[in-house]
Formats: structure tokens, C-alpha cells, sequence
């Protein structure tokens, strides 16, 4: 089942990761070990923590009209690219 949203902020970047990981049938452990990082970092992006980083982020894309859309694509396997659609010159 695939997930799709507008993201507005830290919890609904939350709420997309989570699905994410949770399509992919991986607990936080297991997704943090692949990550190299620990549970709790894991916890903390799902739980929508609100960082200082993120904040700005936010900010950035509401005080320039920026709206980010995700989508959790069940038949993907392995790393994407990070940008899909690149504008053309």
C-alpha cells in the first residue's frame, strides 16, 4: 500500500518516514543499524522532533511557497536519488 501527503512539518515528515520504514517491514532497531545510528535518532524523526535544523527547513519552505510531497513507493528497493525532478535549462 502506497502512503502520499503533503509535508508540512516535522510530525508529518514523521508520519512519512515512519510508514516507510514500516512498509519495508523494518523495526527502528533495524533501521537504525543500517543507518549506522542509533534507535532513539529513529524514535526522535518519527515522533516528529522538532529540531533546529528541521525548524528552519520549515520555515524556509513556508516563507518561500515551497510545498514538499512524499510518497512511500512499496515496490522500491534500495537507495533513490534525492531529487526526482530536476528542473530543465
Amino acid at each position: 500500500m502506497a502512503a502520499r501527503g503533503e509535508v508540512k512539518g516535522p510530525e508529518g515528515l514523521g508520519r512519512m518516514l515512519q510508514q516507510g520504514r514500516l512498509v519495508r517491514g523494518l523495526t527502528q532497531r533495524d533501521l537504525a543499524d543500517r543507518l549506522e545510528t542509533d534507535q532513539k535518532y529513529i524514535w526522535g524523526l518519527e515522533s516528529g522532533k522538532n529540531t533546529i535544523v528541521l525548524e528552519r527547513i520549515f520555515a524556509i519552505m513556508r516563507e518561500t511557497g515551497i510545498r514538499m510531497y512524499m510518497e512511500v513507493d512499496p515496490g522500491t528497493d534500495g537507495p533513490q536519488d534525492d531529487v526526482v525532478d530536476e528542473p530543465r535549462g
